[in-house]
């Protein structure tokens, strides 16, 4: 597989690239680990076809440093209950630390499932985005994005000073700086315990574009919220812009676009990129420039859908 692209790359489904489905990208993992560890930051002393019993064949079993298992799941089709079950099974019966399940389309009740597991701390859990994009001459590259995986909020002497620090109290200084700089127009103050503040408005009711911060990763949303009146006028905003999905994550190729159900009349539509309040101050200013650029981008690629509704 060529991994050059010329001329404008274009979103195409990934079964285009991996002709033979998930059985020929689970073999290029085996061939190549390294971009396993590369990407979740875990070094991988092997990554093999693995067997959990007679009954059950996880797709890759890994080792870590530490003769730990890691169980993989691969699967080129949009994720399922399926998929996940036989995961966390493998991870269970093995006794794994970490768990990694790689697909192509993600939903939001997934991704949410997901954190939810990173939560418990039965294991570490990763949620990856196999995408794959063809040049205007044919030639073809796969991206591999890290959607979701476990906190950790102790990476240095730096981040172990910050944990004794209250976590909003770091928040509301990122937002303040944020909101300091001339290119960062914030609508709304940012309060102590927020983890969004309002950038700008929209011609819809309770439409937003907002900045979000994380410990360790920040990223520009549009939330969409409907007061118990207005939750069908949210959920057809949502599922609008939903049904255009295709066309607004291409025009947003290679960051991802993550789209949640965060409760009834609550929606989210994020990307997100490194680093968050819990980096180092020196390093700020230039995640800041980076959030700001991600905004921008974000607004151009709505701007025309959300207008569109607002006039409907």
């Amino acid at each position: 597989m060529t991994q050059q692209v010329i001329g404008r790359p274009l979103r195409v489904s990934a079964r285009e690239v991996w002709r033979g489905g998930s059985q020929e990208l689970i073999d290029w993992f085996v061939d190549h680990p390294s971009a396993l560890n590369d990407m979740l930051d875990l070094p991988f002393v092997s990554v093999q076809r693995g067997r959990v019993n007679s009954s059950y064949a996880v797709d890759l079993l890994a080792e870590d440093a530490e003769g730990r298992p890691a169980v993989i799941e691969v699967s080129l089709s949009r994720s399922g209950n399926a998929g996940l079950g036989r995961l966390i099974t493998y991870a269970s019966v093995l006794q794994a630390g970490t768990a990694v399940w790689i697909v192509e389309d993600i939903t939001a009740e997934h991704v949410s499932a997901v954190g939810w597991l990173n939560r418990s701390g039965i294991a570490n859990f990763y949620l990856i985005q196999v995408q794959c994009l063809k040049g205007s001459d044919g030639t073809a590259i796969h991206l591999l994005t890290r959607i979701l995986g476990p906190s950790n909020l102790i990476r240095s002497a730096e981040s172990e000073r910050r944990s004794l620090m209250d976590h909003s109290d770091l928040r509301l200084a990122f937002f303040e700086h944020l909101g300091s700089q001339s290119y960062a127009p914030v609508m709304v103050p940012a309060t102590k315990g927020s983890a969004s503040v309002v950038h700008r408005l929209t011609r819809l009711p309770g439409v937003t574009y907002n900045f979000l911060v994380e410990p360790y990763e920040c990223g520009a949303e549009i939330r969409i919220i409907g007061t118990r009146e207005r939750r069908n006028e949210a959920n057809r905003i949502f599922q609008a812009l939903l049904a255009r999905r295709g066309e607004l994550e291409a025009g947003l190729v290679p960051d991802v676009l993550l789209w949640e159900s965060l409760s009834p009349g609550n929606f989210r539509i994020a990307v997100m990129m490194p680093g968050g309040y819990a980096s180092p101050d020196g390093e700020w200013d230039e995640i800041q420039l980076q959030l700001v650029e991600l905004m921008r981008r974000m607004r151009m690629n709505f701007k025309k859908h959300l207008h569109s509704l607002a006039d409907h």
